[in-house]
């Protein structure tokens, strides 16, 4: 297997996390003593929360359900896709109830948290699922990502381009579609906030095009648990453009000598949170009531 160098490589979560706050960069991906208690830290009961699973669980039962034979692509089969994919990373052999690795606190919430990705599914099938499958032919899937969810690093590394001679950006995408001779990228979302960045859909774009070669000229996001889509005209967004964009936020993490904390609500979901040099200032977050609905797309 070829070399590959990480840390010549960004994606749109990486280069958000550093705006979110530079310390948890460091942390993350720079630090030579707590970068590499990562996997040991996502292990820790503590920093387990429920939204997380609900999102990958939803994200990853939609993927397996494109991979069904047409003729099993019912909602009843999308359900039973959900079984399948109620695992902790934390602790993947466990059978559910998740409990502790789930992050939840006791059963029923557990229970009330499984009944939400049900209506989620319902909404994606009510959607997206049942008009790819059945109603509009002449939509075809042009990238899922792998069934072998346990690999799915496979499909950051099968998507790494280079954008300048020293760096290269992947990422990964939730589903594309190509119709006649362009392509729309697809993002489900879990969260009930229908906020959006509009970086993100650049950096998509830009990604989508050095892989398939071909324009991407809209995306959508799907809010699964509202029911609603939104989609975006990106035919007059300029990726020479975009990848100045992603070198310009490269090189400022690159010029970057003094990584500070930027503390918020999000330090209550940093892994790396109580060996923050701003504890004080930390603390206060640490302790609010954790919010239900956050956004599944948390960088780290």
């Amino acid at each position: 297997m070829d070399f590959i160098d990480f840390s010549k490589i960004y994606s749109y979560s990486k280069l958000g996390l550093f705006e979110k706050c530079p310390k948890s960069y460091h942390f993350t991906y720079l630090d030579e003593v707590y970068s590499k208690m990562k996997s040991e830290l996502k292990r820790d009961p503590s920093n387990i929360w429920p939204f997380y699973i609900i999102g990958r669980s939803v994200h990853d039962a939609i993927t397996l359900f494109f991979y069904l034979p047409e003729d099993e692509k019912t909602a009843e089969n999308l359900k039973e896709q959900l079984k399948l994919t109620w695992k902790s990373e934390a602790m993947p052999q466990k059978i559910p109830p998740l409990g502790k690795w789930g992050g939840f606190k006791d059963l029923e919430e557990e229970r009330q948290y499984y009944r939400q990705a049900l209506e989620m599914l319902a909404n994606f099938f009510k959607t997206l699922g049942l008009s790819l499958s059945r109603k509009h032919k002449k939509l075809k899937i042009k990238y899922l990502p792998t069934k072998d969810l346990a690999r799915s690093i496979e499909d950051y590394k099968n998507l790494i381009r280079p954008i300048s001679g020293n760096f290269d950006i992947s990422g990964k995408f939730d589903l594309i579609i190509s119709a006649d001779d362009d392509l729309s990228v697809v993002d489900f979302k879990t969260s009930k906030s229908e906020d959006y960045n509009n970086f993100q859909l650049q950096f998509y774009k830009l990604l989508a095009e050095l892989n398939f070669k071909l324009p991407v000229n809209k995306a959508s996001f799907y809010y699964l648990s509202t029911g609603n889509i939104k989609e975006f005209d990106l035919a007059k967004s300029d990726s020479e453009k975009i990848k100045k964009e992603v070198l310009k936020k490269i090189d400022k993490i690159q010029a970057c000598k003094d990584f500070k904390p930027k503390p918020s609500k999000l330090c209550q979901y940093c892994i790396f949170r109580t060996f923050c040099p701003a504890k004080k200032e930390v603390s206060q977050y640490i302790d609010l009531p954790k919010d239900q609905d956050f956004s599944e797309d948390l960088p780290f």
